[in-house]
């Protein structure tokens, strides 16, 4: 079995949801550039050319990949699924929420990229859909877990917003896991674990485009 070895540095994990994800910090360098991302995989002792990423739109567009689609960006979609135990499936975020999904009976794994107009748009709903239909996957079979984003701390709104998902704002603030959650939880999917790291406020470990604007992301993967 592939395990991480021992990093030098920090990385973000939830051993009670898998010991197969993590999320990088601002100290690996910017997920985004291939060269760096090649070289902490390597640094991790996995396989970068088994990794499969997406290529983000804030869209609810859902990709099923096998074998093949092993080192690619899919095109036009934020939430990726297989059944192949070999893939690597990746996430790029600055706030937005990274959401992994995986069956515990047929090891069928999920991950989304879920902002504000994703998560709006069915997102979760249609991978949960998704994994469902392809690959016969049952709630109660499925945990989840909501990756490092920014929290409701930092997350301030304007009042559409508690129209778009029909929830009261206090103090303007969002709380985008508990809006996740909710969505889970009505398609019976109840084993769920939620990161309590702000990429926002802990801006010194993470990168935060509401913080700064920055380009640079650090990357969520399951393996």
């Amino acid at each position: 079995m592939t395990v991480i070895v021992k990093m030098k540095t920090k990385i973000i994990s939830e051993p009670k949801f898998s010991d197969k994800c993590f999320t990088t910090v601002k100290e690996h360098g910017n997920m985004k550039d291939a060269a760096v991302r090649a070289a902490f995989f390597s640094l991790a002792g996995l396989d970068h050319n088994k990794l499969v990423l997406a290529n983000q739109v804030h869209g609810n567009n859902v990709k099923t990949v096998v074998s093949s689609d092993a080192g690619s960006i899919i095109d036009d979609c934020d939430a990726l699924v297989t059944e192949d135990k070999k893939l690597s499936l990746g996430i790029f975020t600055a706030d937005c929420m990274p959401v992994f999904i995986i069956c515990e009976k047929s090891g069928v794994k999920a991950a989304i990229h879920a902002g504000w107009r994703g998560l709006a748009s069915g997102i979760i709903e249609k991978t949960i859909l998704v994994m469902r239909q392809n690959f016969n996957t049952e709630p109660e079979n499925l945990k989840a877990y909501i990756a490092p984003h920014i929290r409701e701390c930092c997350y301030e709104v304007n009042n559409e917003m508690s129209d778009i998902f029909k929830t009261p704002l206090v103090n303007n603030r969002l709380c985008l896991s508990e809006i996740a959650v909710n969505k889970m939880k009505k398609t019976g999917l109840r084993n769920i674990f939620i990161s309590r790291h702000c990429t926002c406020c802990q801006n010194d470990l993470f990168f935060s485009y509401r913080k700064d604007k920055t380009h640079e992301r650090q990357i969520s993967v399951i393996f």
